[in-house]
């Protein structure tokens, strides 16, 4: 663990990558968890418009983050990509800031900022930096940069609010501070990265991006992204029912919740540094539902607690499973197509959407015919059946990641 991490650490160009991840990332931590309070709040938007806003922005993330992620194969210079994408990240959190309507955070939210995600060019360019290590090293390698982004969940969100509060500045103005983030990481980009990065072995132009949608869609494919997104779902399917369970099962406060959202970050970090160790050994397979197991034994815990304190001692348990159904997933799709790190980065959006989606669907079924806690209890039964879903894909259904 050690080595990647001063692998990482003495690489000119990874280095930029981690600080990129975790400036950016911080970016949208800032925003993520006053979203509704804007829009409902602030902006006056109605509930059944927030929830249309951010269905459509899930799409559009969707199409963009597959699109850029086939797209970077055969770009060879992503240091343009990123400096584009960033310019467009300033631009559309100065338009909310200053055009302070519900029009314009709905136009902003669904059309531009799924656009300011440099994340799958991260990824992918931390793939061919590594090129030259074995997968399981350069998967190591993913999973160290990937630790930055559960930094910036750990930090941001408490420092932003401190300074709101202190300042006595609205709510708006954090618009103003993902502006400034954005910004430094447009610094970063030109400043700090080489002028040519490498690319991918992928053909380029629209024959080479329908070439590459058809193998997204090829089944030994498809097969093993709704396994992975079935496991991942549980992630998605806790941050529903986490914070119900403290507050209106088990009488818990806000203050309770959001100590166990930030413990549960902040343990993902170490963890996620352990598991990038573990994956030399077990590989990107068997480190998936060896956390998905972790995973399903803190669901149970807090389908069973009673109290707040049992569920906030469950806050390792937590951060163990959630650092490997976070951070491996990558680097497993990114091992479907070696030498095309960006194709298998496509996977990741399509991975979050479906999971999302899982999520809600279990959340509404099981939440009818049981409570919150017998909901977590559920999403452990989930990852038992999505572990052996694996599994049976993995060994019954040969890879196939060229087609003819």
């Amino acid at each position: 663990m050690l080595s990647t991490i001063r692998f990482v650490a003495h690489h000119p160009v990874l280095r930029v990558y981690g600080l990129l991840m975790f400036i950016a990332s911080s970016g949208n931590a800032c925003i993520q968890p006053y979203r509704a309070l804007i829009a409902i709040d602030t902006l006056h938007m109605s509930s059944q418009g927030f929830a249309a806003m951010m269905f459509f922005s899930t799409l559009t993330a969707l199409v963009f983050g597959v699109c850029i992620g086939i797209v970077s194969d055969f770009a060879g210079n992503r240091r343009r990509l990123m400096a584009i994408l960033m310019a467009i990240g300033v631009v559309a959190a100065l338009m909310v800031w200053t055009v302070e309507t519900a029009w314009m955070m709905a136009l902003v939210v669904i059309c531009l900022l799924p656009f300011a995600n440099i994340n799958p060019l991260i990824y992918a360019g931390t793939r061919m930096e590594a090129a030259e290590l074995s997968p399981r090293e350069a998967a190591s390698v993913n999973s160290v940069v990937r630790t930055t982004m559960s930094a910036s969940w750990v930090f941001i969100p408490v420092v932003v609010a401190l300074v709101l509060e202190t300042g006595g500045l609205g709510v708006m103005n954090v618009w103003a501070v993902m502006a400034l983030l954005f910004a430094l990481c447009l610094v970063l980009v030109l400043l700090f990265l080489p002028d040519t990065t490498k690319a991918g072995s992928a053909p380029g132009g629209l024959s080479g991006f329908v070439t590459a949608l058809k193998e997204l869609g090829h089944p030994s494919i498809l097969l093993r992204l709704v396994a992975v997104s079935l496991l991942t779902s549980v992630n998605w399917l806790n941050g529903y029912v986490q914070a119900l369970i403290i507050k209106t099962t088990l009488g818990g406060s806000l203050g309770d919740a959001g100590f166990m959202a930030s413990g549960i970050a902040l343990m993902e970090i170490p963890f996620m540094l352990g598991w990038a160790s573990a994956l030399h050994r077990l590989g990107p397979v068997r480190t998936l539902i060896a956390g998905a197991a972790i995973y399903a034994v803190f669901l149970v815990g807090m389908g069973l607690a009673t109290s707040v304190w049992q569920v906030h001692a469950l806050i390792p348990i937590a951060g163990a499973g959630a650092a490997a159904i976070l951070s491996v997933p990558i680097s497993y799709f990114q091992d479907m197509f070696p030498g095309r790190p960006g194709l298998g980065t496509s996977l990741y959006p399509m991975q979050s959407f479906l999971g999302t989606g899982a999520a809600a669907g279990i959340f509404a079924v099981a939440t009818h015919f049981t409570s919150y806690q017998g909901t977590a209890v559920v999403g452990a039964g989930v990852t038992l059946v999505a572990s052996i879903l694996l599994v049976a894909v993995e060994r019954l259904v040969p890879m196939k990641a060229t087609l003819e």
